[in-house]
Parts: C-alpha cells; sequence; structure tokens
C-alpha cells in the first residue's frame, strides 16, 4: 500500500479519504459482532472507510503489548487495503485518568510532582506507540484532550515547558512511523510548536475551531483529520438530506486546502450514528 502521507499530498485519490478513530462497544453489540477490535476493521470496511483506528487501551478489547493480536489486526486491516492507524493516550489523558482532573490542574502548581506524573505516563505512552510502530501500524495519534473551547487548560508556556519536551521525546522515538495528534478544544496556539517538533496529522474539533481558515495556512504535507460536525452524527433532528448543499460545500473547502481525511471527534457511539455516517458517505459518493 502507498505510503498514507504521500497519498494524501498527491491529492490524486477519487475521493477524500475517511476514517473514524473512535467505534463504541455499543455499535459492535447493536450489529451482533464480538467486542474484539478486529470487528472494528470489519465495519470500517463494510462501510467503505479508507482508514481504521485501534488501541491497546480500547474499552471494547485491551491488548497486551506483549502479544501479537495488534500486529494479526494490523495485517487484516492491510489485507481489506485499509490503512490502519493506532491511536495512544498521552501523558495528561493519563494523568486525569489517574487522578481525575481537578485534581490534575492543581498539580500544575507542584511543579516537581506534574513533572514526576507527566514522566511516569509517558513512560507508559512510549511503550505503546514503539509497539505499534513494530507491530506495523501506517499512522500513530498522540491523543492528548489538553484544551477546551477557548484553548488550552492551561498557559502555552506551561505546554512549552511542561509537556511539549514530552511529545518531542515521544515523537523521537518512532521516527519512522506519521505520527498524529488529537485533543478536543481549540489547540490552534501550540500547532506551530507540533509542527516543528515532527507531528503532521492533526485530528481537530470543527466546533472549536475555523478549520477551513487552518487548512489554508497549514502546509501541503500536513493533514487534518475532521471535517465532520458532531451534529451530522449525533442530532436525531439533523437531517442531511435538507442540509446538503451546506454539507457539501464546507468539506469541499477543507479539501481545497492541505491534505485531508474525512472524520469525526464524536464518533459513533451507536447504530444510529453509524447510519447517519453510511448515508453521508452515500451523498459524498453521489456529488462529489
Amino acid at each position: 500500500m502507498k505510503n498514507l502521507l504521500c497519498l494524501l499530498k498527491e491529492k490524486k485519490t477519487s475521493r477524500v479519504l475517511r476514517g473514524e478513530l473512535w467505534i463504541s462497544g455499543t455499535v459492535l453489540d447493536e450489529l451482533g459482532l464480538e467486542r474484539k477490535q478486529d470487528s472494528i476493521v470489519t465495519i470500517s470496511r463494510e462501510i467503505d472507510a479508507n482508514l481504521c483506528f485501534l488501541s491497546y487501551t480500547n474499552p471494547i478489547q485491551q491488548l497486551s503489548v506483549e502479544s501479537k493480536e495488534m500486529e494479526i489486526n494490523i495485517k487484516k486491516a492491510h489485507a481489506l487495503e485499509l490503512f490502519c492507524g493506532v491511536t495512544v493516550d498521552g501523558p495528561f489523558e493519563r494523568t486525569v485518568k489517574e487522578h481525575g482532573f481537578e485534581e490534575t490542574m492543581k498539580l500544575f502548581f507542584n511543579e516537581k510532582h506534574l513533572n514526576s506524573q507527566l514522566e511516569k505516563h509517558t513512560a507508559a505512552t512510549a511503550f505503546e506507540l514503539a509497539a505499534a510502530e513494530k507491530a506495523g501500524a501506517d499512522l500513530l495519534i498522540l491523543c492528548d484532550d489538553i484544551a477546551y473551547t477557548q484553548g488550552l487548560y492551561f498557559s502555552p508556556q506551561k505546554f512549552k515547558s511542561n509537556i511539549l519536551p514530552l511529545y518531542q521525546k515521544l515523537r523521537n522515538l518512532v521516527k519512522e512511523t506519521v505520527m498524529g495528534f488529537h485533543s478536543d478544544g481549540n489547540v490552534e496556539s501550540i500547532l506551530n510548536l507540533l509542527l516543528d517538533h515532527g507531528y503532521t496529522m492533526f485530528s481537530l474539533e470543527p466546533e472549536a475551531m475555523d478549520l477551513v481558515t487552518l487548512s489554508r495556512v497549514l502546509p501541503s504535507n500536513i493533514a487534518l483529520m475532521s471535517g465532520i460536525k458532531s451534529d451530522w452524527l449525533m442530532n436525531s433532528g439533523f437531517n442531511l438530506h435538507q442540509n446538503k448543499k451546506e454539507i457539501l460545500i464546507y468539506i469541499e473547502e477543507l479539501s481545497k486546502g492541505c491534505g485531508l481525511i474525512l472524520s469525526s471527534l464524536c464518533g459513533l457511539s451507536n447504530t444510529a450514528s453509524l447510519n447517519q455516517l453510511k448515508l453521508l458517505y452515500r451523498l459524498l459518493n453521489e456529488n462529489c
């Protein structure tokens, strides 16, 4: 299979590439599929996506880093002509999971304790990233929800001094694989820093950032993983057909800029959202 970034840069594909980061266990249950990560591969192929995403810590099925299961699932994806990405929780995300959000934010007033926690969790992140690269992943996504709609949870200076060096260490560990970054919220203030440290793909929230403008200023060798708004999938009152013109214009404008992988940040929480996604894909196939 062709290198993912090369394919995006060429922009010679017959359609915008597509793939979902998150598919819930509820979707698998409602479809009668096993709660296993190879079921994610199966669904991704059945909905005619180009990418699927797995994780060692997915609630659907946690995988041992030492086992060969990730490699087997990636090979299955490749056999079905899917690119396969692996998502890995970042150090801030892991610290929040251990201590809760409020306690984690208090750590920013205790530099020594903060750095100790972040470094501990960076080691766990690094372990999974290295294993995923070895297993043959086409793309690695560092998932660290460090922002809300107005910006970072902490100052850009705190990010630069306490978190960015850890991101740099993680990127340097897996130099041979395309690496992206995911966060909810508005992370525009740190995008250039991430670009400078080798992150080339960004899963960003369309409700929190002006992605059309951003796509025009990002280099052509960078890609956005976004473009599907949560309302399109999650709002039962949203009619895709009635809003077809608005949707098609938005996606077309996004695709004129840097690379684009059409994806949502809300993910697929149930079969209703899956059916909306299928309908969206059909609209794109018929009109793009």
